[in-house]
């Protein structure tokens, strides 16, 4: 969710390679995309923890416990990344951390063979799909609770928490894990391309983009194009469209998670809108003529107006020198509605069999401070969650994306079945927006599809 070009300014790894590389599995986890699974005893289980020595009244308070942790990795340089974070905490505390990579394409098999164990990770990292499967499958601490994150002594530091995101993690009124990563869309837009259309206004809703995206078509020249997005169930549209249905105050599933709400005005408001710009005003290049990563080139070669996608892409801009002016502003509002932002949840985790549940705790609080979030955050580009949590490093461009994500963040609901809804979602986005369906037909069937998944 931060961006900078370079290591000295810090706010993503210059190559960017690892950065896209990790999100995009991101993505796939949080889409529920199928992953390879390791052969049987591929898994090094954790190893038993220490016993708890206290030495002194304050120093090293868990002096002698070892806690295992384990993450897939955001990045090749990650375990560094991690160890050098962590050496002020296990210095402090005492506590010993060690920590197993867990690769993003065995990531569920063998958080399923390990927590079904009898000495589970401590800790460990997880996205909003597998945290609710393993949580409802008891192997996950329940953390809003009296003990834990309802514990007076943590008060001050849960109201610092963007309080979505604590919403969207809760399921069935129980959360079982601290939200640490969440990130966010933009829409780029070039000036050059904008003045030459006599665009004079950045557009603020989606009927502003629609018409300031045709006039771009129209005055652009040939090969132009206004306005670029995934659009693609491949290319994981519903997480560039997610925004807009809340901004028409509506999601694909009911509050209580026991039916689809593909069918809603909203919804049918949200993507007609989208559909339109691509059919009806031909702003946009055709559905599947262009691969995300092609919408890219064609905007770095100044062939589009707007951009939507991700805050990854500052740095990859900038480095490019792209022969244009050019900015970018959080994604377009419904028309007389709410502006929000969207991005699935990244959450720290304890194991319900730990050994050393209050050590546990103690790693996940320290996870999730200023202490560790702020660095780990700039250096793979993640927004805060946490209004004490800064990870622009000075850079105004990162601040500002940050505070967009603070003010009106909304995320995916929690949920065992939501990877299967994403997908349906997106199948009905690309079936409308290629003409093979009407907004209403291709939600409808959305509406059909997803009655059956909760069902099943």
């Amino acid at each position: 969710m931060g961006e900078l070009g370079d290591r000295g300014r810090d706010a993503l790894p210059p190559d960017g390679a690892s950065t896209e590389f990790s999100r995009r599995d991101f993505l796939k986890k949080a889409a529920g995309i199928a992953l390879a699974v390791p052969a049987a005893g591929a898994l090094v289980e954790a190893a038993a923890a220490a016993p708890r020595v206290r030495v002194g009244r304050t120093a090293q308070p868990y002096a002698g416990v070892t806690l295992q942790f384990a993450k897939a990795p955001f990045g090749n340089d990650e375990k560094d990344v991690i160890a050098k974070l962590l050496a002020p905490f296990e210095k402090q505390t005492g506590i010993k951390v060690v920590h197993t990579i867990v690769p993003w394409t065995t990531e569920g098999a063998t958080y399923a063979t390990n927590y079904a164990g009898p000495t589970p990770f401590d800790v460990s990292y997880q996205t909003s799909t597998d945290l609710t499967g393993l949580g409802t499958k008891g192997v996950l601490e329940v953390l809003n609770t009296p003990k834990w994150l309802d514990a007076p002594s943590f008060a001050a530091t849960k109201k610092k928490f963007i309080p979505n995101t604590l919403k969207k993690s809760t399921y069935q009124g129980k959360l079982y894990g601290l939200p640490c990563i969440i990130g966010g869309t933009v829409v780029y837009y070039n000036k050059d391309l904008l003045a030459k259309a006599g665009v004079s206004k950045i557009p603020t809703n989606t009927t502003q983009l629609g018409a300031a995206a045709s006039q771009i078509v129209q005055k652009g020249g040939s090969g132009v194009w206004g306005y670029q997005v995934p659009m693609t169930n491949k290319d994981f549209n519903w997480y560039f469209q997610y925004h807009n249905i809340h901004n028409w105050g509506t999601d694909i599933i009911s509050p209580d998670g026991k039916s689809v709400t593909f069918n809603t005005p909203g919804n049918m408001h949200a993507l007609q809108a989208e559909v339109d710009i691509f059919l009806k005003r031909k702003a946009a290049p055709p559905v599947g003529q262009y691969a995300r990563d092609d919408g890219i080139a064609l905007f770095k070669a100044g062939r589009v107006g707007f951009l939507h996608d991700e805050p990854l892409r500052l740095p990859e801009f900038r480095s490019a020198n792209l022969p244009f002016k050019w900015d970018f502003v959080a994604p377009m509002a419904a028309p007389n509605g709410k502006r929000t932002i969207f991005s699935t949840t990244g959450h720290w985790v304890m194991a319900a069999k730990s050994k050393n549940q209050a050590a546990a705790w103690e790693l996940v609080k320290f996870l999730s401070s200023p202490a560790f979030a702020n660095e780990f955050g700039a250096h793979y580009g993640w927004a805060p969650v946490r209004s004490d949590v800064h990870t622009d490093k000075g850079d105004p461009q990162v601040k500002r994306i940050n505070q967009y994500v603070l003010s009106s963040w909304n995320g995916l609901p929690t949920g065992p079945k939501m990877a299967q809804l994403t997908d349906v979602y997106g199948q009905a986005i690309e079936a409308a927006a290629t003409g093979n369906k009407s907004v209403a037909a291709a939600l409808a069937k959305a509406e059909s599809d997803g009655t059956a998944i909760l069902k099943s």
